[in-house]
This record gives C-alpha cells, structure tokens and sequence, in this order.
C-alpha cells in the first residue's frame, strides 16, 4: 500500500529477512507491524542501526525513566503514534493510568504520581522541546543531581530519540490499529 506521501508501506513479508527477525519480538510485543517500521524498512541497516542505538540508550535508565520521557516528548511534540505505543507499554508494565497521565501532564493529573527522579526527567524533556535543546542547564543538572551524570547523558539522547521519532511519524501522518489507554482514538 502507497500512502498519500508517496511512500510505499511494507507488509512484514516485505522486510528485508534479516530485518523481520530483528523486528519479530517487536511484532510479538504490539501485535502488528507497526506503520513506522513499514516506513523505515525501505531502508533496512537504518532500522537495524536504531535499533542497537535504542538498546543502547535504554538500557541505563529504568523502565519508568525511558516511559516517563517517551511520554513527556511525544504528548509535547503532539506525537500521538508515539504516545499511544508508550501508554500501552506502560500500562502492560503495571505503571497505572494515574502514572501515564502525570507523565503525559494531562489536565486533572496528580505530578506527584511521579517520583522525584521522573518529574526531573519530565521537566528536562519539556524543557528541550520547548527549547529546542537551548537553555536547559537547570534541567540537566537537577537530573544529573537525581541519577547520576551517566543516566543523564542516556536521558538527553533518548528525549533526541523521541524527538526524531515523533517528529517523522508526525511528518507521515501515521496511524495506529489501536486507540490510547484512555479510550481517544489517534488524530
């Protein structure tokens, strides 16, 4: 299927082999091929390439810390493809809607749901977007002060991450088979 951007969407028997197996616990994960990875399959060592950087980003933050930026930059960013994926990842790991909903500052949220250490993270993210990286010397060093400069190094290049993830999906118009935990479906 050719979407109206031009951009052919690959079906997973589509994707290069050695793509669809590095793409198959992500599959198994969501339950589909998502939109993203029939887009970025065009251009297979590029999703590989992402997907070591993603790990290797990851992995020095905690599962809440990844989700809590995730959804601060993708609500901010308006990146609901992003969102929903997160809020889904987040409520199967056992975070609860009153977590997801201070991390994504939705209005009647309590910020407090969130540990001192995500709140930092939450305010860091936001401050970035809202920025554009620019003046956010505060932010870093109140995250650096709550987990060390280590994870924060991994913080600042996971919110570029989510930056660059929102922004494309945003860019292609891209939807997903499902609605968000709060039952809206995306825009």
């Amino acid at each position: 299927m050719t979407a109206a951007d031009g951009i052919p969407r690959l079906a997973t028997s589509q994707l290069d082999p050695g793509l669809q197996e590095i793409l198959k616990p992500t599959i198994e994960r969501l339950g589909y091929l998502g939109e993203f990875f029939s887009v970025a399959g065009h251009v297979p060592g590029g999703v590989q390439a992402f997907m070591q950087y993603t790990g290797a980003v990851k992995a020095p933050l905690s599962d809440r810390q990844n989700e809590v930026l995730a959804l601060s930059v993708c609500t901010a960013l308006g990146g609901d493809y992003e969102r929903i994926q997160h809020e889904r990842l987040s409520h199967r790991l056992g975070f609860g809607e009153a977590w997801i909903a201070a991390a994504e500052g939705r209005a009647g949220s309590e910020p407090s749901a969130l540990a001192a250490d995500e709140r930092a993270l939450r305010e860091l993210a936001l401050a970035m977007v809202a920025r554009h990286g620019e003046q956010c010397g505060t932010e870093i060093r109140a995250v650096v002060a709550a987990i060390g400069h280590a994870k924060a190094v991994a913080a600042l290049l996971q919110i570029t991450r989510f930056v660059a993830i929102a922004m494309m999906c945003n860019a292609l118009v891209l939807q997903l088979p499902v609605k968000s935990i709060f039952g809206e479906a995306p825009r």
